[in-house]
């Protein structure tokens, strides 16, 4: 206890406790995300799932003409202003990402991918996520880290009364891709905003409490 007090009596002690505190919590969660992902893994909840174009739910959406093969590229046109594609139950199964190629002919605007944590849930705008343009029409979506019960992909956004082709090549959209997932040594490297958050919060943390410490500091009598 003499130690600790000594040690917090010292100049920026408390920003440096916060720090490490701060750093050691987010290597430990890191580690069990890892840990976590490997588990599904081994299990076989959490694999690479290639799934057909036509094998999700279409809705505003429908086929420009009849694919040749299963392989072989698919173009959908919108019909109204707000096509999905939904895929009803994963909730057996561990989804990090979902990935695809696709090409527009017409203006797409918003893109996102919409999910639901319980089954017959209400899709809504609190748990959406928006992609990541990788080029050459290679769009990805990285899913937060909860249970996933339904996906539905908004694929675009049509300006009224116009219409949106959208060619899938290939016709699938894969679920999991291995070069989408992170590697082991990838879990412990933050994200620009876990970066922004490991600088901020504990600065804020250490700014409250030397300010709890300083007021009980003037609250204490005076020795005579």
């Amino acid at each position: 206890m003499k130690r600790l007090k000594t040690f917090f009596a010292r100049r920026g002690a408390v920003p440096a406790a916060c720090y490490i505190l701060a750093v050691a919590v987010w290597l430990v969660l890191s580690l069990a995300h890892a840990g976590s992902d490997a588990l599904a893994k081994a299990q076989g909840r959490m694999t690479e799932q290639i799934i057909p174009v036509q094998s999700w739910q279409l809705v505003g959406l429908e086929p420009a003409e009849e694919q040749a093969t299963a392989e072989s590229a698919l173009t959908l046109t919108t019909t109204n202003g707000d096509p999905q594609m939904i895929l009803e139950d994963v909730s057996g199964q561990v989804v990090r990402t979902l990935s695809y190629t696709v090409t527009f002919d017409g203006d797409a605007r918003e893109m996102c991918l919409y999910y639901t944590t319980k089954v017959g849930e209400d899709y809504s705008q609190d748990r959406r996520v928006f992609p990541q343009n990788l080029g050459n029409g290679q769009y990805l979506y990285t899913l937060p880290r909860t249970s996933i019960a339904a996906l539905r992909l908004d694929p675009c956004s049509p300006d009224e009364n116009k219409t949106v082709d959208l060619t899938f090549a290939p016709a699938t959209l894969t679920l999991n891709a291995a070069s989408t997932l992170p590697a082991w040594w990838q879990y412990l490297v933050p994200t620009w905003y876990q970066t922004f958050c490991l600088i901020l919060y504990p600065a804020l943390c250490a700014s409250a409490v030397s300010l709890i410490r300083s007021f009980f500091a003037k609250k204490e009598p005076k020795k005579l």
